[in-house]
């Protein structure tokens, strides 16, 4: 009996294999990036860019690992390249939304972050909020006196308690005034 399932092949990449660096990983800029030598033969208006990237404080993150020489044999060899690794670089303004802001780089400009854990919330999106999760007393603007007129502060308003007539559901038929019953045209099939 032949099976149902076919056989799939795949390789999968491990942290020693690419550089170092795996897709999603958390990078920052080493210390005295500007000196390396790919730095100087570099055009201008990438070592811009980088310098914008290492001044923000939003996460970076790799969105691709790539060899200097791709592999030429076969899925097998996809990281056999062992002397050199450029990496996709993208900045991460929330969880999982890279803005658009790419810019390839080669590994020897920057260093893992954090791999453990989640990463930490930069400054610059913490909202200062003045939330107070202690109890406080009710002053005399927040109590039902003052609210009377507005409907949407008022629970006794919004629930319906305020209404005596309508207050209570009725338990029984009640007939309206003005009101006919109509005639139905299957009333002559139903004998």
């Amino acid at each position: 009996m032949t099976s149902r399932f076919d056989t799939i092949f795949e390789s999968n990449f491990t942290r020693m294999q690419g550089g170092g660096y795996l897709t999603g990983d958390i990078i920052k800029f080493k210390e005295g990036w500007e000196s390396e030598d790919w730095c100087k033969d570099a055009p201008a208006q990438v070592l811009d860019k980088i310098r914008e990237l290492a001044a923000s404080d939003l996460i970076l993150r790799v969105s691709s690992v790539q060899a200097v020489r791709p592999s030429v044999n076969s899925s097998v060899d996809q990281a056999s390249g062992v002397d050199g690794f450029f990496l996709d670089i993208a900045q991460e303004t929330a969880p999982g939304y890279w803005n658009g802001h790419f810019l390839t780089v080669p590994q020897q400009l920057v260093e893992l972050g954090n791999v453990e854990g989640p990463p930490e919330v930069p400054e610059s999106l913490k909202r200062k909020d003045d939330v107070d999760l202690k109890p406080k007393e009710l002053t005399g603007e927040d109590t039902e006196d003052s609210q009377t007129e507005d409907l949407m502060n008022d629970p006794v308003k919004q629930t319906g308690m305020s209404d005596k007539t309508n207050r209570r559901l009725a338990d029984k038929n009640t007939k309206l005034p003005g009101v006919t019953g109509a005639n139905s045209y299957t009333a002559k099939y139903i004998s």
